[in-house]
């Protein structure tokens, strides 16, 4: 047969490609963690850049010294004048930094492309996301600084050290009607494989060694937004590729801490804090002269370690 009639001879009338009403979404970590800070606002009548947040100085020693601070200090004796105890206080800050992502978006794009995807929608999501993602990075490197910390360089973690830095918090005088564990992702793998190889069947696993822990995997095991993973001596666990390294990489850090609830804000267990200076919005400006469109998103927050004691970091192989 001959002259056929196909798209090559009729390619004017023919699509080569049809372009979807639809996007698929490149894969990324999840912000957000940042919610288990204490909130400060300072977006209308503050007329400073710094925050500054005052913090009580104990004077009858800290907790697990054996009583050291208080054993003779307070002892009274009758007929005989107390003396004063001084007392003092610290302060904590916080300086909010900028955040910013611009796009400028072409009238050709606009007019061309098509009407079933919000352009316009899709860029104001996608640079919330990326604000939120740094956000979550800057607050996630507050974990190397807490001083107190379970784990060894280059050794996996176990759930012995697990617990450990659940049990310092405790023993440093933290009161908390809350914890929560956030690890890097290889943090969780070691956790979950060390679970396993405690016994050749979760279902026969020690019960002694099962209420102790008291374990429990999430639904979803991890997948939905929020990336819980498990529960562990009854505390949410997260996983995150945001943590930072230590140790010139060799090591990734994880952290136990009290996150922000209003009792935990009561008695001073919480870890940490935050303030934001500018909430996150959204600017347009019409540019004539080049026939387009600029998105300004910004936002001014800061990070802050507001009690070292009730939180453990936790350091292990990467």
């Amino acid at each position: 047969m001959a002259n056929e009639i196909t798209t090559v001879s009729h390619n004017d009338i023919t699509n080569a490609s049809l372009t979807a009403p639809f996007i698929i979404r490149a894969l990324s970590e999840k912000p957000g963690l940042w919610r288990f800070c204490r909130e400060w606002n300072l977006t209308s009548g503050w007329a400073s850049p710094v925050l500054s947040i005052p913090v009580e100085n104990a004077y009858w020693g800290s907790a697990a010294d054996d009583g050291a601070g208080v054993d003779t200090e307070y002892d009274a004796t009758q007929g005989t004048d107390l003396s004063n105890t001084a007392v003092t206080t610290g302060a904590v800050t916080c300086t909010p930094g900028e955040y910013g992502v611009a796009h400028e978006v072409t009238d050709n794009v606009r007019e061309d492309s098509l009407s079933a995807i919000d352009l316009f929608g899709l860029l104001e999501e996608r640079m919330l996301h990326v604000i939120s993602l740094a956000m979550t990075d800057d607050f996630l490197a507050l974990l190397a600084s807490l001083s107190n910390t379970v784990g060894t360089s280059g050794t996996d973690l176990s759930i012995a050290q697990a617990v450990a830095a659940q049990q310092g918090i405790r023993t440093r005088g933290a009161e908390a009607d809350a914890l929560v564990y956030i690890l890097d992702n290889q943090q969780a793998l070691d956790i979950e494989s060390g679970l396993i190889a405690a016994s050749t069947s979760m279902a026969v696993f020690a019960p002694a060694a099962d209420r102790l822990i008291n374990y429990a995997p999430a639904p979803d095991n991890g997948m939905g937004p929020g990336r819980q993973i498990m529960t562990f001596r009854g505390y949410p666990v997260f996983a995150t590729g945001l943590t930072d390294t230590a140790n010139a990489g060799a090591d990734v850090v994880g952290a136990c801490f009290c996150p922000s609830t209003p009792y935990n804000d009561a008695t001073g267990a919480t870890t940490f804090g935050m303030a934001w200076k500018r909430l996150p919005s959204l600017e347009m400006d019409r540019i004539i002269i080049g026939r387009s469109t600029q998105l300004v998103m910004t936002a001014r927050a800061g990070f802050v370690e507001q009690q070292d004691g009730s939180g453990s970091g936790i350091v292990t192989d990467a």
